[in-house]
């Protein structure tokens, strides 16, 4: 499965290199993310705890770095089993500079299995880009030095979720995805 978004923070691109290759930021940017250890360089072992109305569980895994081209290019592999199922998976992370910050367009090509693969394509797609949206709204604060952002209720971003992917469904959508 293939899930790809665009994000755009306002914050320079050697900020958000720097941020991006820092373990601390991870676990201040995402609320999910309970443990993100480095153990070895480029190597990091994390525990993902999920409480959506459509995924709940706890994930244990590992998040390695493949590749680094700074400040453009990013690419990580991730691995992760728990009670909902399994997901292994290469994401890529490619940063230009615009205007009055950084864009970055994320790919991720991840294979699920478990209860998570019934959910469906379309939900977990869903749920990754909400997801995906939540982190970098928080990245973006926490690098402009705000303090960190309180985690959404999970409740509001389950019918945020399933309102967007109403309104894609109608054509009525503002935002691509």
């Amino acid at each position: 499965m293939i899930i790809e978004g665009r994000e755009h923070v306002a914050v320079a691109i050697s900020e958000v290199w720097r941020g991006l290759n820092d373990t601390r930021t991870y676990r201040d940017s995402m609320p999910e993310l309970t443990s993100l250890e480095e153990t070895r360089p480029d190597h990091m072992d994390a525990v993902l705890e999920l409480k959506l109305a459509a995924i709940s569980g706890r994930f244990e895994g590992s998040l390695d770095v493949l590749e680094r081209n700074e400040p453009e290019r990013l690419k990580l592999r991730l691995e992760g089993k728990g009670s909902p199922g399994f997901v292994v998976g290469e994401a890529e992370l490619l940063m230009n500079e615009s205007g009055d910050g950084t864009d970055i367009h994320y790919r991720l090509e991840v294979q699920v299995g478990g209860q998570i693969a019934r959910l469906g394509q379309r939900m977990i797609a869903g749920v990754s880009r909400e997801m995906a949206g939540n982190f970098f709204t928080a990245f973006e604060q926490l690098m402009q030095g705000r303090e960190k952002p309180r985690a959404l209720n999970p409740v509001i971003a389950m019918i945020r979720l399933l309102w967007q992917s109403l309104l894609r469904m109608l054509g009525l959508s503002r935002r691509g995805g």
